[in-house]
């Protein structure tokens, strides 16, 4: 049942996440509403896969999280690094991050620079495209490409500018 909650919890999150970017590119007005809702169960949901993910298949343990990371790693790519795990951990604090200022500041974080902007969809999409595609197969493969494109389609240029 945990393998299963596992793989449903990370699923249901990029889903959550990037459906929150379609939302966010239709607002008019700089608050929340649904986008943010759907960002902000997205993320509890994502930290609910990591801590599912380290009991089941780690055992609690960074020490085998890490080992088990460098084989995946070499496996794909022939380069045995475990520090994706690292990377991991940093993708749940932007994320986190990325919530709490959509919650508390809507209109400052609609307005952020576009560079900020720019770094943190390339790292969304970077870490995306890694765990939703290229470390999978199958028909999750063919998800995390539609999750793929979703966000596409929402960060595509738009002429709508968010208000104040």
């Amino acid at each position: 049942m945990k393998e299963l909650l596992t793989s449903v919890t990370i699923w249901a999150a990029l889903g959550c996440y990037a459906v929150a970017q379609l939302q966010r590119r239709q607002q008019t007005v700089s608050t929340g509403g649904v986008g943010l809702c759907l960002s902000a169960i997205g993320w509890v949901l994502y930290v609910g896969h990591v801590l599912l993910a380290l009991e089941t298949h780690y055992d609690w343990s960074h020490v085998t999280a890490y080992t088990e990371t460098a084989v995946q790693t070499e496996r794909l790519t022939g380069w045995r690094w475990g520090g994706g795990l690292y990377v991991n951990y940093l993708f749940s604090i932007v994320w986190g991050i990325e919530v709490s200022w959509w919650w508390l500041t809507p209109s400052r974080y609609h307005n952020r620079p576009n560079w900020l902007e720019l770094w943190v969809r390339a790292f969304f999409l970077l870490m995306i495209v890694t765990g939703a595609v290229a470390f999978v197969s199958g028909h999750r493969r063919w998800l995390g490409l539609l999750i793929v494109s979703i966000l596409l389609v929402a960060w595509s240029p738009s002429k709508r500018k968010y208000t104040k």
